[in-house]
């Protein structure tokens, strides 16, 4: 019997609600494949309702590759080390979840390893009825839109991604936030990745732009690549490239991190409780 996922766009450049798809590690094949096909069709897809499981939640992740183990191991989850918790949630007073303040910060997760991550799984357990959105970036269509003589420009350029520098801009907003241990620093040292990414399965460029990761731009000075970084990240940012999410509890958001950037939003972390958890499958 054939299998039927429905595809509803979400009113953006990308990105759809996928309807019929079961999250489990013992989808069938022909799911798989259908769900994969939309995956790199809309390069965001959106699951409703999904029950919180999360052994199924790590299952179904395993299809699509092998997975990471965050650099930030506290805050995973206590039965499922591949399940990085982000949130304000708290037992008995300690803090058991991955909480940032601070001005919205575009990335794409894992950028400082070698070779960055294929695509984020990330739930909403816990959702506040208002704030902690999670708005994303159509980065291999804001490249389209460039202008011939700037793709030029920027073609064979190459930045320096840096888990030290990220740790850096987190204290700035998060004081309390302590720095990198001697083995993260060793694990995860500055890489070089390009400016322009392509796409291994589609072929698609993209913008592989994430301010405050990137330490400088390869063979320009500091203030140029600065600058560089945030023209580019100003048409990166326009209305037309950009989906915002409004979570509910249940919701599943699968992107692509080859091809698209995201960004946490505030919400009143005094009033409401957060809890969210990402799987993230390795690159390329």
């Amino acid at each position: 019997m054939p299998t039927l996922l429905e595809e509803h766009p979400l009113g953006a450049s990308f990105g759809a609600e996928l309807r019929g798809l079961r999250i489990a590690g013992d989808l069938p094949e022909d799911a798989f494949s259908a769900y994969m096909a939309a995956f790199h069709r809309h390069h965001l897809l959106l699951v409703r309702d999904v029950p919180l499981d999360p052994a199924a939640h790590v299952a179904f992740s395993r299809r699509m590759g092998k997975l990471e183990l965050h650099a930030q191991s506290r805050f995973t989850h206590p039965e499922h080390p591949e399940i990085f918790c982000v949130g304000n949630y708290t037992v008995n007073g300690e803090l058991r979840a991955n909480f940032a303040r601070g001005v919205e910060q575009w990335h794409a997760d894992s950028s400082y390893r070698e070779v960055p991550s294929a695509a984020s799984l990330f739930y909403g357990a816990i959702c506040p009825p208002e704030g902690g959105e999670t708005w994303f970036i159509d980065a291999a269509g804001a490249y389209d839109a460039l202008a011939d003589e700037t793709k030029l420009r920027i073609e064979a350029l190459r930045t320096v991604h840096s888990l030290a520098t990220l740790a850096e801009w987190g204290r700035q907003h998060n004081p309390d936030r302590p720095p990198l241990t001697e083995e993260q620093t060793r694990r995860w040292p500055p890489v070089s990745q390009p400016l322009v990414r392509v796409h291994p399965v589609t072929g698609v460029k993209s913008l592989f732009l994430c301010p405050a990761v990137i330490s400088h731009v390869e063979g320009m000075a500091p203030e140029e690549g600065r600058a560089l970084i945030a023209e580019l990240m100003a048409h990166a940012s326009q209305e037309r490239f950009v989906y915002r999410h409004r979570w509910r509890e249940g919701d599943l958001v699968i992107w692509d991190n080859r091809c698209m950037l995201h960004t946490a939003t505030l919400f009143n972390h005094e009033r409401y409780v957060r809890l969210m958890h990402r799987t993230t499958v390795a690159g390329p």
